[in-house]
Formats: structure tokens, C-alpha cells, sequence
């Protein structure tokens, strides 16, 4: 049986032919694209769908998210939109009653760079529950904020070990602040996970439906070697409506090399991609690790791996086929991962077929931008985070904020530039993100005067960045990122013709998605459109 979807302005993003009315589906891949005239198949085995003139694009792929870690968040207290510190005590105080005694209260998105000079501290949680632990991520997800108890059940003192060094917030008198940043935050979440596989699985598919509804169908994941396990379980089950590629935190590259799992292996549903590697933290807490120090502060960031160290990781796990994913937020931090990645392609002929990637690519000197398209680097950046971090970059870097999310100046110069979200640090809306990456205003407010205009760039950029190259990124380019003969059949059917659009930040802000289809199949319809 075939499906035929016809009268839609259908883009294919495949340059040699551009633009179709119809596509003719079977088995779950494009047979045709073209016009509904020209398919001579009998009526009884076609199935039409008139798509009433609404624009088709390749459905989108999210290029850097936290996917199981949103999905355990949808039952966890939200404060990303509590724009006070009063306000944020208010909405954790008003969630109490939803958990049971002992139980961990977790959530977090609050931003201390809204509250003046109040700084987070563990009496503050005190105040709201002493029978609660209580953990909450702020923005970024680079500092947690702990309550007395959770602290204890953690095990953390002020006699911390070696390892800890400068991870765990120490007041004047020897106290504990309440504040954990970095590899603490983890220890954390080691001892407040929730072990429950039956919610996990629950939480992991409502997260899925909220993905469908905004068009997206492919993500490539940060999770470690059990959630993509959760993810294969999905897959076998039948139960999977997302496609994944995960990136597994380098500390698992000796269990990778000993399965002889390389980058790229796996199927259209779950695959791995690079071990991700984190270099410096973030632009929010000022631990990204800049040349020089931030604007009003006695410090240029947290150095997370050396140069040295970086470099020798990456050698042995590209030697082994696994490609490089780096978190790198500072313009130091950037040129260290750009070094380590031209030391490997220098000494491991295999490491060229590597997509090698480098993830926010946040902060980068100027010297350093051309570096990508040379060393075949992938720069993945969450448009989005502009938005936000419009202030705090004028604030912390200065002069040095023109340097900020370079994307017209990467794509100019040849690199491959893909989109994500960081979800749950950022809301995972694509055309928020388009909007972020072809307006650069703060807040997203059409008010506001766009940021550092010149590194704007244009609507057909920002899709591209969220399909096309977004494939390439997974080593799928073959299979999805476009509609094109014998590609798998996932696109979105839009309200709005975002790629013919005058006025295309405008149209960002009220375009719908009608319905999103992957495999061929529909798995959301927006009830507003008859479709």
C-alpha cells in the first residue's frame, strides 16, 4: 500500500530540486517526489492526503539535548520562569505538598543573575523544608543548590576531599553554602535517582509526544551507556518515537573500545555518536574558561581538562573509531578542543572520517573561526541560549561579547553549523531557535535591538541547521535531513511557508505545526487543521 501526500508546497532542501507538490510513501521511505499527476498507480492502493497547501519541511533534528534528564523532569519543579528571587522561593514552597515526607525534591532553571546580590544559600531551602532533600539545577545546569538535608544524605562536609576541591560552596566560618558546582552536582544526582524503570519509561514517552508536537522526530542526546540501554528497551518494545543518537560521557570509552562500539554504529532509531568531553563550564555560573579574566572578576574560568589530557583522550578514542564531542563554552576552552582535534587528524588517518564536533562553541576568537572548516569540525550551538545571554555576555565578557555566537562568521566561512536546544536548559521550540538565530534580540522581544547584528543569518541558514546538517552531524545524511528519493519518510506539515516568508522572524512567532509525520505515519495532529 502507498501513501500519497499531494498539493502541498513541499521543500525538499535538496538543491538540484528544490521544490514538490507531491510525495508518494511506501515502507516507511520516499518512492517519489514530483507531481501527483505523474504517479499512474491503481486508486485501491493508494492512500491520498490532501495537503491543502500547507509547506512541508524535513521534520527537524535537535543536535544537542539532555533527553532522559528532561524526561525525569517532567514531574520535577520548574522555576525557569520565576524572575525574582522572592519568586522562586514562592513557586518551591508552593510544590512542597506534592511530595511525600523524605521524599527528594528536585526540579531547578533558577537564574541568580536576576536576583541582584542575593546569593543562593542552603538556609533559604531550610526555611521551606527540613523534611525534604532538596536539589535544584540552576540554568545551566552547571551549580546546584541543596538544602541542609540533602547536603547530609550526599555526605558532604567542609572536610572534602581532594577530588572536590572548589566544588562545593564553603561560607567564611567553615560552613557549607548550600552550593555545588560540576562533577558534585553529579554525586547528587547518583544519590537521589529515582530507580523507578516503570516512570522512567512513562516519563520518556510524555516527553516524546511534547518533541512530536513541535516537529521534531530526531535528537542527538548527551546520555550515558544505561539510558541508552532505556532507549533500546523503547526501540524493542515498539515504544520509541524518537530517534536518538547518543553521546556518552568519555568516562565510558574503555566499556565502548571493549564492545567495539565506534561512532556511528547502531540503526535509524537509537545510534551512538561522539563520547562527549567536557572542557570548561558555563558563561552563567563564569566557569567557562576564558584567555583572560571575566569583566569585574579576579578569575578567567574553571579548566576542567588540559590541553595535555584532552589530547591524549581524544587520540586514543578516535584510534578506537569514536569521535569527539566537546563541550566547550570559552574562547580557551574552544582553542583547546580545536588543538586537540587537529592533533588527533595529524596522528590518526582514521580520525578524518571522524565528524568530529565541538558543542555551544559559545566564545571563540576570531583567529580561531576558520579552524573549523579546515579541521572538518562540526560547531553545534543552541541559537537560543542568544536570547539569554545577552546581558550576562555584555556584563562578564565585555568588549569580548562581539565574539559571542559567531554563527554568520562560522557559516561564511565553510563550517558545518547545526542547531539544538540543550533542553531542559532551554526550551527545546525549534522556531524559537530559528527566531534567536535570525534576530538575536534578548528575550526574543521584537523591541530590542538585535545583538551584534552582522553574525544574523538567514531563515533558509537557520532550517538547514536543523535538518540538512543536522543529519550529517549523526553520519545519516543517507537516510534523513531532506526529502529526497529513498529517504526515510519524516517531515512536518507547517501552517506557514517559513522559507518564501517576508517577514520570516514574524512568521517564527505564529507559524503552527500541522501535523508531523515520521516512519510514514502521522504521530501528531494539530486539531485546529483539517488534515
Amino acid at each position: 500500500m502507498f501513501t500519497l501526500f499531494y498539493n502541498g508546497k513541499i521543500h525538499s532542501l535538496n538543491n538540484n530540486h528544490p521544490f514538490y507538490s507531491a510525495l508518494l510513501i511506501q515502507n516507511n521511505h520516499i518512492v517519489f517526489c514530483g507531481n501527483e499527476n505523474e504517479i499512474n498507480l491503481p486508486n485501491s492502493q493508494v492512500k491520498k492526503i490532501n495537503l491543502s497547501g500547507f509547506s512541508v519541511l524535513p521534520s527537524f533534528i535537535d543536535c544537542h539535548m539532555h533527553f532522559a534528564m528532561a524526561s525525569k523532569k517532567i514531574d520535577q519543579i520548574s522555576l525557569g520562569h520565576c524572575q525574582s528571587f522572592d519568586e522562586t522561593l514562592k513557586e518551591i514552597e508552593n510544590n512542597i505538598s506534592r511530595f511525600r515526607n523524605g521524599e527528594w525534591i528536585k526540579g531547578g532553571g533558577w537564574n541568580a543573575n536576576l536576583w541582584g546580590d542575593i546569593a543562593p544559600n542552603k538556609k533559604h531551602l531550610d526555611s521551606i523544608s527540613e523534611d525534604h532533600p532538596i536539589a535544584l539545577f540552576n540554568k545551566d545546569l552547571h551549580t546546584m543548590w541543596l538544602n541542609s538535608l540533602a547536603l547530609n544524605q550526599c555526605g558532604f562536609s567542609s572536610d572534602i576531599p581532594t577530588i572536590l576541591k572548589n566544588k562545593i560552596g564553603i561560607e567564611s566560618d567553615g560552613e557549607l553554602s548550600g552550593l555545588v558546582i560540576e562533577d558534585a552536582c553529579q554525586i547528587v544526582e547518583q544519590k537521589s535517582m529515582d530507580t523507578s524503570l516503570e516512570n522512567q519509561e512513562q516519563n520518556l514517552i510524555k516527553f516524546s509526544t511534547g518533541l512530536l508536537e513541535a516537529g521534531i522526530t530526531s535528537v542527538h542526546s548527551m546520555e550515558n551507556l544505561d539510558d541508552f540501554d532505556r532507549f533500546m528497551k523503547l526501540h524493542r518494545n515498539k515504544k520509541l518515537k524518537t530517534r536518538i543518537c547518543c553521546h556518552p560521557p568519555a568516562e565510558e570509552v574503555e566499556t565502548m573500545v571493549k564492545l567495539k562500539i565506534y561512532s556511528g554504529l547502531g540503526n535509524a532509531w537509537v545510534k551512538f555518536g561522539g563520547l562527549k568531553y567536557y572542557v570548561d563550564g558555563s558563561l552563567g555560573s563564569q566557569t567557562a574558561e576564558m584567555f583572560d579574566n571575566f569583566e569585574g572578576l579576579d578569575h578567567a574560568g574553571v579548566e576542567l581538562l588540559t590541553q595535555e589530557e584532552l589530547k591524549q583522550k581524544l587520540n586514543y578514542a578516535a584510534s578506537n573509531g569514536l569521535s569527539a564531542t566537546i563541550h566547550a563554552i570559552g574562547d580557551k576552552a574552544n582553542h583547546k578542543a580545536l588543538n586537540a582535534i587537529e592533533e588527533a587528524n595529524n596522528q590518526i588517518t582514521s580520525s578524518m572520517h571522524l565528524r568530529h564536533r565541538i558543542e555551544h562553541c559559545q566564545i571563540i576568537n576570531e583567529s580561531d573561526i576558520y579552524r573549523f572548516n579546515k579541521l572538518n569540525i562540526i560547531a553545534s550551538m543552541q541559537p537560543l541560549h542568544i536570547a539569554d545571554d545577552v546581558e550576562i555576555s555584555d556584563k562578564y565578557l565585555g568588549e569580548r561579547a562581539k565574539n559571542a555566537y559567531p554563527i554568520n562568521s562560522l557559516i561564511n566561512s565553510g563550517a558545518k553549523v547545526v542547531f539544538g536546544s540543550d533542553t531542559p536548559v532551554a526550551d527545546f521550540n525549534p522556531f524559537k531557535g530559528m527566531q534567536a538565530a535570525i534576530s538575536r534580540r534578548y528575550n526574543l522581544d521584537s523591541n530590542e535591538e538585535s545583538w551584534y547584528p552582522s553574525q544574523n543569518i538567514s531563515i533558509h541558514e537557520a532550517i538547514i541547521a536543523y535538518t540538512n546538517d543536522a543529519a550529517y552531524a549523526s553520519y545519516e545524511e543517507s537516510i534523513k535531513g531532506s526529502l529526497q528519493l529513498g529517504k526515510l519518510a519524516d517531515f512536518v506539515i507547517l501552517s506557514e511557508d517559513l522559507m518564501n516568508s517576508n517577514n520570516p522572524e514574524e512568521s517564527l512567532t505564529t507559524v503552527e505545526v500541522v501535523a508531523t509525520i515520521l516512519d510514514g505515519n502521522f504521530v501528531y495532529r494539530n486539531n485546529k487543521y483539517d488534515i
